[in-house]
């Protein structure tokens, strides 16, 4: 099990009685964990490798296992949280954590790891949308700027904002390139879904057949409402796990926001919960979830969207 941080990794070695073995830190680059994964894997041809994911910092460990052919899985933090709750001391360190991972990875928890899983049209994407944000804080900046000092200082602001489009566009671009593009077009075939939205829905949504249905495609968005339940009490709200992807999550809103406006079906399901007291927002993530079914169906299927008419409004 593999604690990751930025910087470094913090390493335990369990056996199948739970006795740890070996503790190990290393710097978070592919040089460092391929020596240590090369030495271990020779003394113990059936290891099994395990990490929390971290963002960006624990593709170097999933590379390179994937490179000598190591089992790794990955799990999720908050797995990982409640299970450190559960234990005596509840202690929380880097080396702590490294040791429940590894006890967690050997009683099966985490989602193997394939290629698709860290897929670069994914971080492409995601990079993409970082410098948009970056280029949105400059622009209120100018803003501000230009508003206290009235001069031409904020103009300066411009070619800064005219390189991180070029880049943004550029890191799309790539993106598109390594998507599957016939997936791509079944998912423009669904109002709502350009080029640009199909390509970071596919770079998030990676293998659909790892999802059993479209509830659980919902619910990697983050899509899903929380529910809580006790005894005969259950309580359903508005608000949302977000226990996803957010950059599918942004994807999915923005294709809604289009479709309510375009599609009459989906249209009629925003309007319907407007009637209802919904918020825009809320209504807009109602479509949202539809597109959802629209997308797990076409992609699973391998077939494109079509349209279904409308039944004329009874007078």
């Amino acid at each position: 099990g593999f604690d990751v941080s930025k910087n470094t990794l913090d390493g335990a070695l369990i056996n199948r009685s739970l006795q740890l073995k070996q503790r190990y830190q290393i710097n978070n680059t592919q040089a460092a964990i391929r020596k240590l994964l090369k030495s271990v894997h020779n003394k113990h041809l059936k290891l099994t490798v395990g990490c929390e994911a971290t963002g960006p910092y624990h593709v170097p460990l999933l590379t390179v296992c994937l490179e000598l052919g190591v089992p790794v899985r990955l799990l999720n933090p908050l797995r990982t949280k409640a299970y450190t709750r559960t234990t005596i001391r509840g202690r929380k360190t880097d080396p702590d954590d490294s040791l429940n991972i590894a006890r967690l990875i050997l009683n099966g928890e985490g989602a193997i790891v394939t290629l698709a899983t860290i897929a670069p049209a994914k971080l492409y994407v995601r990079l993409a949308t970082k410098i948009v944000q970056q280029k949105q804080a400059l622009q209120l900046q100018r803003q501000f700027l230009k508003r206290l000092t009235h001069t031409a200082a904020a103009e300066s602001f411009e070619p800064a904002m005219e390189s991180l489009d070029v880049l943004s566009a550029e890191l799309r671009q790539t993106a598109a390139q390594l998507v599957d593009q016939e997936q791509c077009e079944l998912l423009t075939s669904i109002t709502g879904i350009g080029q640009t939205l199909a390509v970071s829905i596919l770079a998030e949504v990676g293998d659909i057949h790892r999802f059993p249905s479209s509830r659980q495609l919902i619910a990697y968005a983050g899509l899903d409402p929380k529910v809580r339940q006790s005894g005969t009490t259950l309580n359903r709200n508005t608000r949302l796990t977000k226990r996803g992807s957010p950059e599918l999550r942004r994807s999915l809103f923005l294709a809604a926001h289009v479709a309510r406006m375009f599609d009459p079906e989906l249209n009629a399901c925003y309007e319907a919960k407007r009637k209802q007291g919904k918020s825009y927002t809320q209504s807009v993530i109602a479509v949202a979830q539809k597109l959802c079914n629209r997308i797990y169906a076409v992609l699973t299927r391998g077939t494109p969207y079509q349209k279904h008419d409308m039944p004329p409004k009874s007078t």
